[in-house]
């Protein structure tokens, strides 16, 4: 079990995550946004290319509606996703670049968090996370 506070009156929940390159043992840390209406998690193309991931030879390219519009994305697999002391092993992400300025890096989507159970409380500012 981990927890973590969050600012319940900002518009975004921020989490600090850690992914871990492909040949194991070195780590990024990012800021995303927890968004539970994302179908998959998403980090920065240059990120994941920065930890030894092909994105020339990605698992798959799909379509992802932004607000510039339809972007092509890749999907890859990490080997390791940490957040909240929690990991997910060999976890599908995209692979897109948000835009200029935001504050965030990407988005902690469900096929992350579908691997807990999670209570996100608002009127204490704590986030709560199980393994199922």
């Amino acid at each position: 079990m981990g927890h973590i506070s969050f600012n319940p009156s900002q518009r975004l929940i921020r989490l600090p995550i850690k992914v871990e390159s492909i040949s194991g043992g070195n780590y990024r840390d990012l800021i995303v946004a927890l968004d539970t209406g994302s179908s998959n998690t998403l980090i920065p193309t240059k990120i994941a290319s920065d930890l030894g991931y092909d994105l020339s030879n990605p698992k798959q390219v799909v379509l992802l509606t932004t607000g510039s519009g339809i972007l092509p994305a890749k999907i890859i697999t990490v080997r390791k996703l940490t957040t909240i002391g929690e990991t997910v092993e060999n976890i599908d992400v995209l692979c897109h670049d948000l835009p200029v300025g935001s504050t965030i890096d990407g988005v902690l989507g469900l096929n992350f968090l579908s691997h807990f159970d999670i209570k996100i409380s608002f009127s204490t500012g704590i986030i709560e996370i199980y393994p199922k």
